[in-house]
């Protein structure tokens, strides 16, 4: 189904675009805050007799998927986590192999803000300063012996395989080839609005949720359903054909279980663990993503995408019908009352 690049709804989607990017203006700051956070932890670190080898940007941040903070009417948005992939020897100073130094980052960050909010996930130590929306994790990962390959060990002492570099580059590589494709879509904003509507669909699921100890579609089994989508698709000259079709494929690949790959970075693949449905981590392909989901949960995502495919083709329907109304209540289903407040001059 082809839609005008002259039609509102590309119009108001396109608008949509750029007000879920992060804002702008802002960034300077964050890469000053995040230049504050490595020279707190490097120091500590270096006193303490620790080797960092690198510390860099990761996560949505490096990869320009992130969104803006947007809590608002039922569109529940966190916004995006700045992500800090600190790389260090794999000895401690005593000479030991390193374990787990989320708890050790954690108390780096508390010496030098102790008037800030910080904490910890299971792979990072957190912090949000004062009057600033956004929360930094700073991630430590151990050299290991392969190229651009780290290790994770999480606070559980779960370990797993990491590069930042190529989970980065994954990413880029499809934003940068979606750049040579005639038109204004591109792959990470198209991801952006992905992102987004997960927000939206978990506000309405009786299994997924926003709230704080609510279960979550993870970002990175985001990462990789639209590369794939990608992958078979590419991107259209409109965001909501691409969305369009990228959601009816990925109905029909979820509802049907059907195993996700990738070789960027490995050619033959390791046998994996049996599992309802596997989504397979293209730099650790003994990690599938949804190793541990059941039925209810792999149904309610493939429910997600097949109304949401119906609900786009209803939107470009009614925008072809001139029933803008209708055409805008198919598109607050899907990504929240923001949408219509962003398009209300248009």
């Amino acid at each position: 189904m082809n839609v005008s690049t002259h039609s509102l709804i590309h119009r108001r989607m396109k608008l949509f675009v750029e007000f879920i990017a992060p804002e702008q203006a802002k960034r300077e700051k964050l890469k000053n805050q995040t230049q504050q956070i490595k020279d707190c932890i490097e120091r500590h670190a270096n006193d303490d007799g620790y080797t960092i080898i690198s510390s860099v940007n990761s996560g949505s941040f490096a990869k320009k998927t992130g969104l803006r903070r947007y809590m608002q009417g039922d569109s529940e948005v966190e916004g995006q986590d700045i992500d800090i992939a600190f790389t260090l020897e794999d000895k401690d100073p005593k000479g030991n192999t390193l374990g787990c130094l989320v708890d050790v980052f954690e108390g780096y960050l508390n010496a030098c803000w102790p008037e800030s909010n910080v904490g910890h996930t299971r792979s990072s130590a957190t912090i949000s300063f004062e009057g600033s929306k956004n929360r930094f994790d700073a991630v430590p990962l151990i050299k290991t012996k392969r190229l651009n390959i780290q290790k994770l060990i999480r606070r559980n002492n779960e370990k797993r395989q990491s590069s930042v570099k190529k989970q980065t580059e994954f990413i880029r590589k499809r934003s940068d080839e979606s750049n040579d494709i005639k038109g204004v879509v591109k792959f990470n904003d198209c991801l952006r609005l992905v992102k987004w509507w997960r927000y939206q669909q978990q506000s309405n699921s009786g299994i997924f949720g926003n709230d704080e100890n609510d279960k979550k579609v993870p970002s990175f089994l985001l990462d990789l359903l639209c590369a794939k989508a990608y992958d078979e698709l590419k991107v259209r000259a409109t965001y909501i054909e691409t969305l369009a079709r990228w959601f009816g494929y990925l109905a029909h690949v979820t509802r049907n279980r059907e195993e996700i790959l990738f070789n960027d970075f490995i050619q033959i693949h390791s046998d994996r663990e049996q599992a309802l449905w596997k989504v397979i981590d293209p730099i650790d392909d003994l990690n599938n993503v949804v190793y541990n989901w059941k039925d209810i949960k792999i149904d309610e995502l493939a429910d997600w995408f097949e109304n949401s495919r119906d609900a786009i083709n209803r939107a470009i329907r009614y925008d072809r019908e001139e029933d803008d109304n209708s055409s805008m209540d198919c598109l607050v289903q899907l990504f929240g009352s923001s949408i219509k407040t962003q398009s209300k001059n248009l």
